[in-house]
């Protein structure tokens, strides 16, 4: 009875472990594209309605899900209050908080710090390049993300239930 209930136990870890490493591919996907909706979004408070960065960061914030709404919505109160310094250096912080709730890859984070260091430095025209910069370099790491979210959930997922079930092979 003993050996069975530890079977179990193994092989459900296993099936676990292999979900959740899969479903971390997924999650870069999905905060990707999350974070090029706000940019988007971003751009045309910015350029088209030329809302101030504060206000825009916390319109953009309403519209985005947790925890990009918690990232920007820190950035913006902090830079509102006016008690730290430009945005890149607010970002940078609040990132520190919540970099374990986003699943962003080094060269995901940055280009979103590239995008922020230079936000708010040049005129409009310059502000525009700057997003089209941001928006292109997010689009090729979403299609990378794509494809190895296609790729590796699937197999993480079926190698941990794998793993479990030859484990539980063994020991019968």
């Amino acid at each position: 009875m003993l050996k069975v209930m530890l079977i179990i136990v193994i092989f459900t870890f296993c099936s676990t472990l292999g979900y959740i490493y899969g479903d971390s591919f997924r999650k870069r996907f999905i905060h990707l594209k999350e974070s090029y909706k706000g940019i988007i979004l971003l751009q045309n408070e910015i350029l088209y309605n030329n809302t101030p960065l504060p206000e825009a960061l916390e319109d953009v914030a309403k519209k985005m899900k947790a925890p990009m709404e918690y990232l920007l919505n820190t950035v913006a109160n902090r830079l509102s209050s006016g008690a730290e310094g430009d945005v890149y250096s607010n970002f940078r912080k609040v990132y520190k908080e919540v970099e374990n709730d986003l699943y962003f890859e080094k060269e995901d984070k940055s280009i979103l710090e590239d995008f922020l260091k230079s936000l708010g430095a040049s005129g409009i025209y310059g502000q525009e390049k700057i997003f089209k910069l941001a928006l292109e370099n997010l689009k090729g790491n979403i299609d990378e993300a794509s494809e190895l979210a296609k790729k590796n959930t699937k197999l993480y997922r079926y190698l941990g239930i794998c793993f479990g079930a030859m484990i539980s092979i063994l020991l019968l």
